[in-house]
């Protein structure tokens, strides 16, 4: 694993309750406030999602996860649906990976308790510049903050800073691919390494914890490719805290690297691919995030495994909890270690 050679003090994340992160240990450098954040997977409020938000039921994707989700300050999630009114279609006719949430979808994160999301992925143009506005629009009017598109072509795209609690947290993300259409650019947040260092370094001067959200790599794969896992950790080296994968559908593996935590992917949330197993079981992040000493770090987190379909639920059997840790242990570089259905991620000596 990579390492700047930086000097880290020693921290070990521990477990916390279902009910919220419990304080941390703190010395007399540390205040009494803190953030913490929740980090989901793909999320697609098209398809059949999408039909059942058409009839009013706007609770239903989170409906089970709600709960949880309520108890961080922030949540943050990969929209992977645009939302738009296309006359009650969720999903194109002819094309089944060509889908679009409706209107009701940006009521629907809202009451979730989502705050902010990515809406750079490859499913961004499905249904064209008119949508990616009106997506823009429909969050923004439901108080859902995103990142990773503009309605104009721009240059630098604007993140999302979320403050809390006296704390601000800084949102970008890129997609490697979008799948279709032309004329997108400048409009969808493709990674590019020069730009994602500007980028980065402008919300440093805004914002104290930064994440980035990648939407990229090979579907259904156990691990990133080497071109995948250079620009993970290109937005390490960037200046963000943490980077959260997405796209492979599945759980991959996580790993410290120089001053940063990445997580390959979180794979789904709400989302239904019955065909794979691991498509089907993925894990959310929760982490908290405290001042300590003038500056703002990671002070806790944990991984809670989560069974995925159109309504996802945090309450899995023990051998949902046990496939999910096994798999991570053994695709990850950095130490996790399991306590009762939540796995813990150890940062031993840095």
């Amino acid at each position: 694993m990579a390492s700047t050679g930086k000097a880290f003090a020693p921290v070990v994340v521990s477990i916390v309750l279902l009910a919220g992160l419990s304080p941390q240990s703190r010395g007399p450098e540390s205040d009494s406030t803190g953030v913490t954040i929740m980090a989901l997977g793909d999320v697609n409020l098209g398809r059949s999602v999408g039909q059942r938000l058409l009839k009013g039921d706007v609770a239903y994707p989170f409906l089970q996860i709600r709960p949880v989700l309520e108890r961080h300050d922030i949540v943050f999630a990969n929209l992977e649906s645009q939302i738009a009114n296309r006359g009650g279609e969720t999903q194109h006719p002819r094309d089944r990976y060509r889908f679009c949430a409706p209107p009701q979808a940006a009521q629907a994160l809202r009451l979730g308790g989502i705050s902010v999301v990515s809406t750079s992925n490859n499913h961004a143009f499905d249904y064209g510049a008119e949508a990616l506005a009106e997506t823009i629009d429909e969050l923004s009017a439901a108080g859902v903050q995103w990142t990773g598109t503009s309605k104009d072509s721009v240059d630098l795209f604007p993140p999302a800073i979320v403050e809390r609690n006296g704390i601000r947290i800084g949102f970008v993300a890129y997609t490697e691919f979008v799948n279709r259409g032309k004329g997108w650019t400048g409009t969808i947040s493709i990674f590019e390494q020069s730009r994602a260092r500007r980028e980065i370094a402008h919300l440093r001067k805004k914002a104290e914890f930064v994440i980035a959200s990648y939407h990229g790599g090979t579907e259904y794969a156990d691990a990133p490719s080497r071109g995948t896992l250079a620009q993970l950790r290109a937005l390490v080296d960037a200046g963000a805290d943490i980077v959260v994968g997405h796209h492979p559908h599945v759980p991959q593996g996580i790993e410290w690297y120089g001053r940063g935590l990445i997580f390959y992917s979180l794979g789904n949330c709400v989302f239904l691919q019955p065909h794979n197993t691991w498509a089907r079981k993925a894990f959310a992040v929760s982490m908290e995030v405290r001042r300590l000493g003038g500056s703002v770090r990671l002070a806790g987190i944990k991984l809670l495994p989560l069974a995925v379909s159109n309504q996802p639920t945090f309450d899995v059997t023990d051998g949902v909890a046990d496939s999910l840790y096994e798999r991570l242990r053994r695709l990850s570089t950095a130490e996790i270690t399991r306590k009762d259905k939540y796995i813990v991620v150890n940062r031993g000596d840095r």
